[in-house]
């Protein structure tokens, strides 16, 4: 079970742009939390995009045709998964997910959590009914039976996906779902991200460059890497410590325990230096 950093050791922010973040008296941190904001944020064409869309004044919770836009582009993305609905916040998609597998709560696996090692297909996963978190940039695990698509840009938590599969009429116990009616902006904002994720540069931007990083994630004495994702190892009750550590540093991991926290696509030569010192120096031991 996730446990969370104490919230008062997270300073309130004034702005964000791409992967920084600067509290009320403007200091900057590095953020590899990065909550709706995978590509960094404030990415130029969703920006776009969103301001388009509320313009037309389509910033309440009424159906357009955003929605059916980016239903239809994750059915593209998901092909044995093409029943797509939307909801307001992850909790309402678990909940969908769970009814029709039939679960009192859902069983979620989050591919960027599962053991790796060189060589080996982290995608697969023991064959059950699981409901699964997608991330970008990460395989589909070969026993989804319901997919929980994490989008690289939402607001307040919207939408959150989940895609059936094509013989998903009727679940082991309930027909698949409605969803909720999400704001034109937000959907448009999350399919201008969504497309963004072909840009094969993506990737190799959130890989680590600096072969000191590199060793640090991948050495698995604290923390293990998967892609772009990187989670703890160590003990949960050190989890606190550690968080609060590199926030005096300038660096805001993933408030839970044990993660993912998520590389940055860009960071200074000093910031790639501090981070290395930082994933090797702090192991939670």
């Amino acid at each position: 079970m996730a446990t969370e950093a104490p919230p008062r050791a997270i300073p309130c922010f004034r702005r964000a742009r791409g992967f920084r973040l600067y509290d009320m008296q403007g200091r900057r941190y590095l953020d590899l939390f990065r909550d709706g904001a995978l590509l960094g944020h404030r990415p130029p064409g969703a920006l776009t995009a969103m301001k388009a869309v509320l313009s037309q004044g389509l910033a309440g919770q009424v159906p357009s045709a955003w929605e059916g836009r980016l239903a239809a582009q994750l059915a593209r993305l998901f092909p044995a998964f093409p029943r797509v609905r939307l909801f307001s916040a992850r909790e309402r998609a678990l909940g969908a997910a769970a009814a029709w597998l039939g679960q009192p709560q859902a069983d979620v696996l989050d591919s960027a959590l599962c053991p790796s090692s060189p060589g080996r297909d982290h995608s697969m996963v023991p064959p059950l009914p699981r409901a699964v978190y997608w991330r970008p940039f990460l395989a589909v695990p070969v026993s989804a039976r319901a997919l929980l698509p994490i989008l690289p840009l939402t607001v307040g938590g919207a939408p959150a996906p989940v895609c059936f599969p094509a013989a998903a009429a009727q679940g082991p116990s309930s027909p698949v779902p409605v969803s909720d009616t999400i704001a034109g902006f937000v959907c448009a904002g999350a399919l201008r991200a969504l497309a963004a994720l072909s840009d094969p540069g993506w990737a190799a931007r959130l890989e680590p460059a600096d072969p000191r990083l590199a060793a640090a994630l991948d050495g698995g004495r604290g923390w293990a890497r998967v892609g772009p994702y990187v989670r703890a190892l160590f003990p949960a009750e050190d989890y606190a410590r550690v968080h609060a550590e590199f926030l005096r540093e300038g660096v805001l991991l993933c408030p839970a325990y044990p993660g993912p926290s998520v590389l940055p696509g860009e960071c200074s030569p000093g910031e790639t230096s501090l981070l290395a010192d930082l994933f090797a120096g702090i192991s939670g031991a």
